[in-house]
């Protein structure tokens, strides 16, 4: 099944300074050892990839890895959830999960909206097998089963625009690497993202980290944007775990698997840890190697 989603193909870090290139040096060496492709590139070679590079930005090169891709993931899941009804999956929005109960069959409290805004009144279902995929509230659905995932959120902020001009505007995907800042060319939209803060709020945003992110966008496009009109900020929470990779595969309760804690790499892993988890779900044994991604890391 192919989705047609907005997309591009390309991703460039981009160096400032001498220092940014030993940064980056280890980054490199596990590329090489996973045969992934890239090119060490000087600025002028940058800015052939790039042409719309800022020329009063000054910068000593950067790393281009051609075979990855930039794209729309709010579309690309949009896109998927049609496919899926196509396909017989039933989705339940505007619900609430009440609790999750490990048993034969797993079963779910599940409080349904009304259509007034309100929740009815809880109803149990019964499933062959749970998937706990909930973001941050996957910790507290899984607690009252005896498990303790120590789940995080990291939040980060993006800003996202009409281009105004495609000619000033990126090709593709990019990475200020000192600033770990990535700016993205979604259709016709270009969109700034970045920042790692850690406790907070949605509500409460920083204007410092939104202001960083204007500032890497003038820095290297300075006419992409129209930021007259359409601008949208926003703020969400990248549900981490502490010693980095997701929670995929089953849990020590009977009945529930777990997808969950994949951080600011959450859809570019989704769609393999999906076949994976169902790989496993089903008897098969998955393509890549799952071992010690499990929950039992935590005892």
């Amino acid at each position: 099944m192919q989705l047609e989603y907005d997309r591009a193909e390309g991703y460039t870090v981009l160096l400032r300074a001498e220092s940014d290139r030993r940064m980056v040096q280890p980054s490199l060496q596990v590329l090489r050892d996973a045969g992934v492709p890239f090119s060490e590139l000087d600025e002028a070679a940058t800015r052939l990839i790039e042409p719309a590079l800022n020329p009063d930005t000054s910068f000593i090169g950067a790393v281009h890895l051609p075979a990855d891709e930039v794209g729309n993931c709010r579309q690309f899941a949009h896109l998927l959830k049609d496919a899926g009804r196509a396909l017989g999956v039933e989705f339940m929005f505007n619900s609430h999960i009440v609790s999750v109960n490990a048993s034969s069959p797993a079963t779910l409290l599940v409080a349904s909206g009304n259509g007034s805004g309100g929740l009815s009144a809880p109803v149990e279902k019964q499933f062959d097998a749970v998937v706990v995929c909930a973001g941050l509230q996957s910790a507290a659905l899984l607690r009252p089963l005896g498990m303790r995932i120590p789940l995080v959120g990291v939040y980060g902020y993006s800003v996202s625009a009409h281009v105004r001009e495609p000619l000033n505007a990126p090709r593709s995907g990019l990475m200020d690497e000192r600033y770990k800042v990535a700016i993205s060319r979604l259709g016709q939209r270009v969109r700034v993202a970045g920042s790692a803060e850690i406790g907070g709020s949605l509500a409460a945003k920083n204007p410092a980290a939104i202001q960083t992110l204007y500032k890497v966008l003038h820095d290297w496009f300075p006419g992409a944007g129209l930021m007259s009109s359409g601008v949208q900020e926003w703020k969400g929470a990248r549900p981490m775990l502490p010693n980095g990779p997701p929670a995929v595969g089953k849990s020590s309760a009977p009945g529930i698997w777990l997808n969950l804690g994949h951080g600011s790499s959450g859809w570019a892993l989704a769609c393999g840890s999906a076949r994976a988890l169902a790989d496993s779900m089903a008897g098969r044994k998955p393509e890549i190697d799952v071992s010690g991604l499990d929950a039992t890391r935590w005892g």
